[in-house]
């Protein structure tokens, strides 16, 4: 592993990040270097390893985050070859994280913290994607390259895809995303959120609503569950229910609640694109241990529409931000 510890921009996290026990040992070579987008913002508080470990831990139940290693667009460091992302190394690489499923034994989960389906990834990023798979390629640490949808079972995750993946020009930019299927065969650490999130139009709600015989908190592996046509399913239930329940479930309303544990949540005002620029106010959920919205629209995708003191705002509340929404 002498090229990979030898990068100048690597810190080594593994005994400080947030954690609630060791993930298992594998019991098969590492074979396939498996990459993921974060989908927060890159630029966001919430978007770095500490915050995708308590995240994993706090919403998915996982023993820490999920990825052996996790660059940081936000946190410059400057290096002999110019500035670069910080790399974050959060596991031995011969522990099996949960970030491919079924493919966890024999995968190395990378994170690149950032949406690059709604933002460009500069040009140092990039750089310091490639001196890191040419690290581990010359290491020895696996033998191939792959997006997360490329993956057993996880063919229509929309995980890397976009201006990302023409980031990687180690990727197979063919690789297309697959439409979703009709069932999904639940594998390791699969969770209903984040089987839900990333796919247009199917909330976790709808995938309660679709699999009403299934125990949410108590997936099993090799568990199959209906999945595309999950779409609006929590929608159709209602219309279906009878008179009495009908008018509960209609009066149900979508909220969100941001976690204690963020400082700051940038707000932006309506009409503009939910980057760092276009912030001119935040909140602080820290100081009243957590706030709570109801939800009034969603103008896109991980962006929703809030009331606050300074009248209508958007927020970004992207799945890994920490950000919750549910139904009351």
């Amino acid at each position: 592993m002498k090229n990979f510890l030898a990068l100048p921009n690597l810190v080594d996290l593994r005994d400080s990040l947030p954690k609630k026990q060791d993930y298992p040992a594998r019991s098969k070579k590492i074979s396939t270097r498996v990459w993921h987008h974060s989908l927060t913002l890159s630029h966001l508080a919430g978007s770095d390893a500490a915050s995708f470990a308590k995240y994993h831990m706090d919403v998915n139940g996982w023993p820490g985050v999920a990825y052996a290693v996790i660059v940081e667009p936000k946190n410059v460091v400057q290096t002999p070859r110019g500035k670069r992302a910080r790399i974050v190394w959060a596991h031995d690489f011969d522990r099996r994280t949960y970030h491919a499923g079924n493919a966890n034994d024999y995968s190395l989960g990378i994170c690149v913290a950032g949406d690059y389906r709604n933002e460009r990834m500069q040009d140092f990023v990039k750089e310091t994607i490639n001196e890191l798979q040419a690290a581990l390629v010359a290491d020895g640490i696996g033998r191939e390259d792959k997006s997360h949808h490329e993956m057993p079972g996880y063919g229509w995750k929309a995980c890397c895809v976009f201006d990302y993946k023409g980031s990687f020009n180690f990727l197979d930019p063919k690789a297309f995303i697959k439409a979703v299927p009709a069932t999904h065969t639940i594998q390791e650490g699969d969770t209903f959120w984040n089987i839900a999130n990333n796919m247009d139009g199917i909330r976790v709600a709808d995938l309660l609503a679709a699999n009403p015989g299934v125990d949410a908190n108590a997936l099993r592996i090799g568990q199959v569950i209906r999945l595309g046509d999950a779409k609006e399913a929590a929608v159709k239930s209602s219309a279906k229910a009878k008179p009495s329940s009908v008018s509960e479930q209609l009066s149900m309303k979508e909220f969100v609640l941001l976690p204690k544990t963020a400082e700051t949540w940038k707000t932006y005002p309506l009409g503009v694109q939910p980057v760092a620029k276009n912030s001119d106010w935040s909140l602080t959920p820290a100081r009243f241990g957590g706030l709570e919205y109801k939800i009034l629209g969603r103008p896109q995708k991980d962006v929703v529409t809030i009331r606050t003191g300074r009248g209508k705002r958007n927020i970004y509340v992207a799945a890994a931000t920490g950000a919750r929404i549910y139904l009351k």
